[in-house]
């Protein structure tokens, strides 16, 4: 049964901003280390080590029985977060191996509010999008299309990196937003379904790590061995953790306020990878970032006050009925 949860931003504005964080940081190091590694064995034993943890947290919870009663309770949602999480995390894997970190975690989830405003009609059409989140969202696309040329013309942190690599790196980077956008679209589908967070990534990523391990399977330099490492630490601080988070911000928002404060991202990505001795600064990167974040701060004000305005109509509204309940005494026969 279908579950309506109240959306309130100060409830989900901490953790989605912790995860924008998390995100920016993890970006940083596998686009570091990803250069001598391979994206795909990366992947396989991040997921598999991350999916691991969630099964086995809530296997102990509710039951193995409960744990995978997704898969054939909402069977269309569960395959279309595994595709969307697949889409997102490999199509950014090997974006980190043409582009500047700080440009892939910008494009990867600036767009997101975009597309979010394009979907969020077509697959939750009891919410609605605000008219200052539509016009942050098109601000948004202005900047992003800046910086896919600052990436073409070799102005970003990486410099020339020639125009095939950087097409290259850009749509796999849009390719990023759009997996991104379905993933917070999907998960608060599932959230309004019942399932808490974890209930949800233990169900999620059983199709990247299928993909993975078979293309690593396949592959004439897996590095297992070599990869066993950070991969395990992008579990934690890339998957597991702000997975975890982004759950619960989705929990408590709208799709397109979570959309808008993970675009955030992008300034924690800049200011990590300074001390990258591969990447030289970018005034261009810098730039359109600022920009982005200031858009965001607009969108989630409006979004805000929006929230507020709601609660204190729904306040408004419900005092006199409780205060006449508690008031009136209960009739002989009457039960509490």
């Amino acid at each position: 049964m279908t579950q309506r949860h109240t959306t309130s931003f100060h409830q989900g504005a901490a953790p989605l901003i912790a995860f924008a964080a998390l995100t920016a940081l993890v970006d940083v190091y596998a686009g570091n280390r990803l250069q001598s590694l391979s994206p795909l064995s990366m992947a396989a034993v991040s997921f598999t080590l991350t999916a691991a943890f969630f099964i086995g947290l809530d296997v102990v919870r509710q039951g193995a029985a409960a744990t995978f009663r997704p898969l054939t309770t909402h069977s269309a949602d569960v395959v279309a977060i595994n595709v969307s999480t697949a889409v997102t995390w490999l199509s950014m894997l090997y974006a980190l191996k043409y582009l500047e970190p700080a440009v892939v975690n910008v494009v990867g989830l600036a767009i997101g509010p975009v597309f979010t405003v394009l979907l969020n009609p077509l697959l939750r059409k009891q919410s609605a999008v605000l008219r200052s989140e539509t016009a942050v969202s098109l601000g948004i696309t202005a900047v992003i299309a800046v910086l896919v040329w600052g990436s073409v013309t070799g102005r970003t942190g990486v410099g020339s990196v020639g125009a095939a690599d950087a097409f290259l790196g850009i749509g796999l980077t849009l390719l990023t937003g759009i997996g991104s956008t379905a993933n917070v679209i999907y998960s608060k589908r599932l959230s309004e379904a019942g399932l808490v967070p974890q209930s949800v990534l233990s169900v999620r990523f059983f199709l990247t790590i299928a993909v993975t391990w078979a293309m690593t399977a396949i592959s004439d330099n897996p590095q297992v061995g070599e990869v066993f490492l950070p991969a395990a630490i992008i579990a934690v601080i890339g998957v597991g953790l702000p997975l975890y988070l982004i759950q619960v911000g989705i929990r408590h928002t709208e799709p397109i306020t979570a959309s808008l404060l993970c675009t955030l991202s992008p300034l924690f990505a800049f200011l990590l990878q300074l001390p990258d001795q591969r990447l030289h600064t970018s005034l261009l990167t810098l730039v359109s970032i600022i920009a982005i974040t200031a858009l965001v701060g607009v969108g989630t004000l409006a979004r805000g006050r929006h929230d507020r305005r709601v609660q204190q109509t729904a306040a408004a509204a419900a005092p006199p009925e409780a205060e006449h309940a508690a008031t009136t005494p209960l009739k002989e026969g009457d039960s509490q």
